[in-house]
């Protein structure tokens, strides 16, 4: 499958689900690599735990989020991460020229769940600071299985009833979603569980 049609499964689930799956949009190769430069800047203590409200109100509270985080520089010289910003701005590209969605901006962090850590319940939005129109998730979790949890469930409408989408952290996958409409969690991790988290932005 070529990145556009890629980029063109991704639009559809979207447009019609409000999110979507698409397997393998990072080669083996490209997971490896950002797994290196991951454990680099995390052995060197850049990541900081994460927190929870907008900025103004952010405080840390492990009963319902436990990831730790960096956030990735947008000019960043690393070639691991420069080829994920590559392809997401290309994603971004796309999107604007095939959706009109005005994204003028992104932010992405790396983002760590020890064992044991999850994040419950949650939509990526506040009410009063818009702005993110799509989340995208990148996984990097090489010889995931079942048991490790950490799934990412995703809550739908269908019909008026709710409807719980599980979708497994493998590596190289990309979810993508609409920000403000979906709740959606991390359940526990029974494994160390690594992805890349970024946001789409139609405002600065």
């Amino acid at each position: 499958m070529t990145q556009e049609q890629k980029f063109e499964s991704l639009i559809e689930g979207i447009v019609s689900k409000g999110y979507a799956v698409c397997d393998n949009f990072l080669t083996p190769n490209e997971v490896e690599n950002l797994l290196v430069t991951f454990a680099q800047r995390y052995d060197a203590g850049k990541f900081k735990e994460a927190s929870i409200g907008k900025k103004s109100e952010a405080h840390q509270e492990s009963s319902i989020r436990g990831d730790e985080i960096l956030w990735l520089e947008t000019d960043s010289i690393n070639d691991a991460e420069r080829m994920l910003l590559d392809k997401n701005q290309a994603f971004v590209n796309y999107l604007n020229q095939t959706c009109y969605l005005g994204i003028v901006d992104t932010e992405i962090h790396f983002a760590k769940y020890a064992i044991g850590k999850f994040y419950r319940r949650h939509r990526d939005t506040f009410q009063t600071q818009r702005g993110r129109v799509l989340s995208v998730i990148y996984y990097l979790n090489t010889h995931w299985v079942a048991e490790n949890g950490g799934n990412l469930v995703i809550y739908t409408q269908e019909e008026g009833l709710e409807k719980s989408i599980i979708i497994a952290p493998l590596a190289g996958r990309l979810v993508c979603f609409e920000s403000e409409k979906l709740d959606h969690e991390v359940t526990e991790a029974f494994a160390e569980r690594l992805s890349i988290t970024g946001w789409l932005l139609n405002r600065k």
